[in-house]
């Protein structure tokens, strides 16, 4: 599910992958997604919760109310949305995008920080009251290489004074591909349930304990 149907028929293998074009904030239009899916794949047995928006980037007194409101509700609502449509149905796992943002202070990223917090809280709560049959946590994708990243870069340093560091990490090729951050997640659910439930997974930590064995 997502805004962009030219993106996702990108996505391919039309026989695997049921699309779905909505806002995440529309609580409709995720439902029709959703059991257009479980029509015709059945019930769900993994939710990846990954909506989100990483401004408005400014000074906490600066946040523009609008562009804070839509960054909250995209991530804590918009996961909500996603909840109650497939928690009925659900016999699995729930996965929240989360960020080290939630419990870390990145000067320029109150909206950012604020939402993922608020967007941890709201898992533990799922976790604590969806059932036996539901595993739900977060999970924190470290700095990964996507246009999100992209975007940060082009900030000025007034708003966001750690864009120099960002720039150097850039370019120690720090950011992690996409493709190793979904095989993280991968890791991350094959850990057992009462280490993950309710619980925040960083994805930097399972690759790192990989590596070392």
């Amino acid at each position: 599910i997502a805004r962009d149907r030219e993106a996702l028929a990108s996505l391919g293998a039309p026989d695997r992958v049921e699309v779905g074009v909505a806002d995440v904030r529309d609580a409709d239009a995720v439902r029709a997604a959703v059991d257009a899916a479980v029509v015709r794949f059945g019930p769900p047995t993994l939710v990846v919760a990954a909506a989100g928006l990483l401004g408005p980037i400014d000074r906490p007194w600066r946040l523009d109310p609008a562009a804070l409101d839509e960054a909250l509700t995209v991530t804590i609502t918009g996961t909500a949305n996603l909840a109650a449509a497939t928690l009925p149905a659900l016999r699995g796992t729930f996965v929240a995008v989360s960020a080290s943002s939630a419990t870390r202070v990145f000067p320029g990223w109150a909206a950012y920080g604020a939402a993922k917090a608020g967007l941890d809280a709201y898992i533990r709560y799922l976790a604590a009251e969806a059932g036996d049959e539901v595993t739900a946590f977060s999970f924190v994708p470290g700095l990964t290489d996507t246009a999100m990243q992209t975007g940060l870069r082009e900030v000025d340093a007034e708003r966001f004074p750690m864009v120099d560091q960002f720039r150097r990490w850039h370019e120690r090729g720090v950011s992690k591909p996409p493709a190793t951050v979904a095989e993280a997640l991968e890791l991350a659910l094959a850990l057992p349930r009462d280490e993950v439930h309710g619980g925040v997974v960083e994805a930097d930590a399972l690759l790192k304990a990989q590596a070392g064995r």
